[in-house]
């Protein structure tokens, strides 16, 4: 996934650019970066892990002066997880010193790679992003018409913040795949970022989504400039985001996600009118929102019955299944007499590999529960995802190979639900209603197999 944010005309731009990356840690945790610009030559700072430790070296805070920031979290999908492979990626070119963080996946990334080999081109990592500075680097014009032919030869999703000396430059792939938003702070100072919350935290208030295919070029607390660069597609936005990647408090299709999820919740128990339980309980926090929407309709007692150690991070978004499998070992623990006896209703978001799944039905049972009835607020997970979220290869997802029974049975839980993907679309756009259909429609290929874009039978998965 990834997440991004830039920030302008602001003295205080590198302090703000790290509390909205922190802001955005959800979205990565393996490595971080920052590009800074201001009276001194641009320089990017790398580091591997949280942000956090940049709040922990206040020496190293005060003597980072500068007025323009782009900042990145990363999670790998498509690339090795080292700190060379850390954005924001910096080069010096015809066009100046250039700086790129990027969040999705470049799905053509090999064609055009090859095509940038045969020119003379020298990539120093193995990320999709250095491509896009390398494309920028051959070519003359204006530099926000060069972006734009850049990302018309490129497939897949790519939101885009930019960094040229103070300028700041926004940019979305034509499907919108990945969010990216505009905010001010201070009436002088424009932010762009992956969700609003990061343009919140600092004071900002947000201003309105950047469109699939814009450009948005600012420069001294003014928007300079702003085009549709290609407006051949129709609008594809993950709605994954709104299942599990986004933040409950982040805005999206005029709601917040935390909106979104309690629907899908009620449309569950619409679902699940038949089932009769003592408690309904989330698995912290990806089932908090859903169960609570969950028992508002069907009048079952909403209990916490899991408590979450916070500080382990989200096994979902761990590079290596090694890693998943020991945090969710010691993620969640169950609280006894809460479950003990009782007939459950257990929320989840959704189900990947099932391991994790299948290790809290273990937890729940071994606590003492009587029954378990567990309930996703998406559909079955068939397909991979390849616009950066690390669905894995096909033969290592459960419900690309299993049935609902099938499943059901290695949860070894009594009843096994599924939200319908007409009802999750409902869920994720009831805010939009006018528009669903024609301007508000999402990505859904990782339920139905059904790409928007054309995916090569070469293009890199890593688990």
């Amino acid at each position: 996934m990834c997440g991004i944010i830039g920030i302008e005309n602001n003295e205080n731009a590198v302090v703000l650019t790290a509390a909205g990356l922190l802001t955005l840690q959800h979205r990565g945790e393996e490595s971080f970066g920052i590009t800074l610009s201001g009276k001194d030559k641009m320089k990017t700072l790398k580091y591997m892990g949280l942000v956090s430790k940049v709040f922990d070296d206040e020496i190293l805070l005060k003597k980072l002066s500068a007025t323009a920031a782009i900042g990145h979290v990363r999670y790998t999908t498509s690339s090795k997880s080292s700190l060379i492979n850390a954005q924001p990626f910096q080069m010096s070119c015809i066009h100046g010193n250039i700086s790129v963080a990027h969040n999705g996946n470049i799905t053509n990334f090999y064609e055009i790679k090859e095509m940038l080999l045969k020119k003379g081109a020298i990539f120093n990592h193995t990320s999709d992003t250095e491509i896009l500075l390398h494309l920028i680097a051959m070519s003359e014009g204006e530099l926000s018409d060069i972006i734009a032919s850049s990302m018309y030869k490129l497939d897949g999703a790519f939101s885009l913040v930019i960094l040229r000396d103070k300028t700041l430059i926004g940019a979305r792939d034509k499907n919108g795949f990945r969010p990216l938003v505009l905010g001010k702070v201070d009436s002088k100072s424009y932010v762009l970022s992956s969700e609003t919350p990061a343009i919140e935290v600092i004071g900002g208030k947000y201003v309105r989504d950047i469109e699939p295919g814009e450009i948005i070029v600012i420069e001294n607390g003014e928007i300079k400039k702003s085009f549709v660069y290609d407006s051949s597609k129709k609008q594809n936005t993950c709605i994954f985001e709104q299942v599990y990647f986004a933040r409950p408090d982040s805005i999206m299709f005029k709601h917040t996600v935390k909106e979104a999820r309690v629907k899908m919740g009620e449309y569950l128990a619409l679902q699940m009118e038949d089932i009769k339980a003592d408690i309904v309980m989330p698995v912290p926090d990806t089932g908090y929102c859903a169960a609570i929407g969950f028992s508002r309709i069907s009048n079952i007692l909403f209990e916490n019955g899991l408590v979450r150690n916070y500080y382990v991070g989200r096994s979902f978004i761990k590079p290596m299944q090694n890693l998943r499998d020991l945090i969710a070992r010691f993620k969640l623990r169950p609280i006894k007499d809460v479950i003990n006896g009782k007939e459950i209703v257990l929320i989840d978001d959704s189900i990947v590999r099932g391991t994790t799944s299948r290790r809290l039905v273990n937890i729940l049972k071994e606590a003492g529960s009587k029954k378990i009835h567990f309930a996703l607020s998406c559909p079955p997970i068939i397909s991979s995802c390849h616009y950066g979220i690390d669905t894995p290869n096909k033969e290592n997802l459960i419900a690309a190979n299993n049935s609902i029974e099938e499943i059901r049975k290695y949860l070894d839980v009594d009843t096994l639900f599924f939200l319908t993907l007409e009802n999750l679309i409902k869920a994720c756009s009831f805010g939009c209603k006018k528009n669903v259909g024609k301007d508000n429609d999402f990505c859904t290929s990782c339920f139905t197999g059904k790409y928007p874009t054309k995916i090569p039978n070469d293009i890199d998965r890593e688990s």
